[in-house]
């Protein structure tokens, strides 16, 4: 991030002087934050950690920062979540996805109060002229998504700040599962914060062994740390009934976590960016998916997958990329990691399954789902739907 940038952001996280906030809140302390425009309702979400402003040619990247108007999306998306921590009086720090200013720059900004309200705004020379930029919402119009950049003007200027509450009713944060298997749902979930889980219902898991024939998730009883990808079971598909509790720092450990994350998904970037996205890669990455009614971890991926146009640089043409999705966690594999393995949470490995996939009865008769239920007495598929089975003591895809 550069200073200009630094400055202007951080500083607009925590001027809204007179602006109302929805919870009443404000700035009130160090602590977590959702930040919206006053004149256009849509929130900031931190959606890569590269940017630049070009003085000599009055060019800036904000394409980091998105705007968007959707409430729902805010709920459950860490992108939306900003740490403000004050420093000094009139020093704050801020923190979100895994950067921060000071440890970007090596410096705290400062925020000037005028008339009684925060106008933001930082000065920089051009052709030995000051010039004053404002951190604004550019896009004057009712859509859902706006642009960051510094044309807008009066309310464009002013941005709401509120403190993410757990039991609020709105302003929370809340897993929303896209994974349903067996009555239960699930989230591959990777955050910069520490959080414990606060509703009834959710486990927060971490791969803890993947063998040939299956894998093992391990329970995290308590605090997750921060930077910990992860896998979360939820009651429900709705976000609200999925809260989990932001903390200001965990001492929690969690050791032989085989999980990998990525925080970001954005296409939209200038070419010296390289974290905007993570590219799927088959041989070095699974993901968690379903298949044949059993939870499994897969490098036949595409359902599970983002999908970004972005440019190729050494044609200058724009290009499609299957990403892994921003916020997500996925399993490094090695070159000896199976194509896909159910998963299973540690102690219950059906005893079926796990006598088949061992091996211990190769020759076992008839067709078994990976839960271990028979299917057939014979080996017979003709009419089963596509899937993954045990087939007389082996693995059988079909497609």
């Amino acid at each position: 991030m550069n200073r200009l940038f630094t400055y202007l952001f951080v500083a607009s996280l925590l001027s809204v002087g007179t602006v109302k906030a929805q919870n009443g809140t404000g700035f009130i302390g160090n602590g977590y934050y959702r930040v919206s425009n006053l004149a256009t309702s849509r929130y900031i979400y931190v959606t890569d950690n590269k940017d630049y402003y070009d003085m000599a040619r009055d060019r800036e990247d904000f394409q980091a920062i998105q705007l968007w108007k959707d409430v729902n999306r805010y709920a459950s998306d860490p992108g939306s979540v900003i740490y403000i921590e004050q420093v000094t009086s009139d020093h704050f720090d801020l923190r979100a996805q895994g950067t921060g200013v000071h440890s970007l720059t090596g410096y705290y900004v400062g925020v000037t109060k005028s008339s009684g309200t925060y106008i933001v705004s930082a000065s920089v020379t051009k052709a030995g002229m000051e010039v004053t930029k404002y951190l604004t919402d550019t896009e004057q119009s009712s859509s859902d998504q706006g642009t960051m950049g510094t044309t807008g003007k009066l309310n464009y200027r002013k941005w709401i700040v509120d403190k993410i509450e757990t039991d609020h009713a709105t302003n929370y944060f809340g897993i929303k599962p896209t994974i349903e298997v067996g009555g239960k749902y699930y989230q591959p979930f990777y955050a910069a914060f520490p959080f414990k889980v606060s509703s009834a219902g959710m486990h927060v898991y971490y791969l803890e062994e993947v063998e040939s024939k299956y894998a093992v998730l391990k329970e995290i009883e308590g605090e997750v740390p921060a930077a910990t990808p992860v896998l979360i079971e939820c009651a429900t598909t709705d976000p609200s009934t999925n809260r989990i509790e932001l903390l200001a720092s965990s001492s929690a450990k969690v050791t032989g976590n085989l999980l990998g994350g990525v925080y970001f998904c954005n296409g939209k970037r200038p070419q010296e960016s390289v974290d905007a996205y993570t590219a799927f890669d088959a041989e070095k990455m699974r993901v968690f998916s379903v298949v044949d009614g059993q939870l499994v971890i897969t490098n036949n991926a595409d359902a599970r997958l983002s999908e970004i146009k972005t440019v190729d640089y050494t044609t200058y043409s724009m290009i499609k990329v299957k990403c892994l999705p921003a916020n997500t966690s996925y399993l490094k594999a090695g070159a000896d990691t199976p194509a896909e393995v159910p998963v299973f949470v540690d102690g219950n490995v059906p005893d079926a399954i796990g006598s088949i996939l061992a091996e211990q009865k190769p020759t076992a008769e008839g067709v078994y789902s990976l839960s271990g239920t028979q299917l057939r007495s014979t080996g017979d598929l003709q009419g089963l739907p596509a899937g993954l089975y045990i087939v007389n003591g082996k693995k059988v895809v079909i497609r």
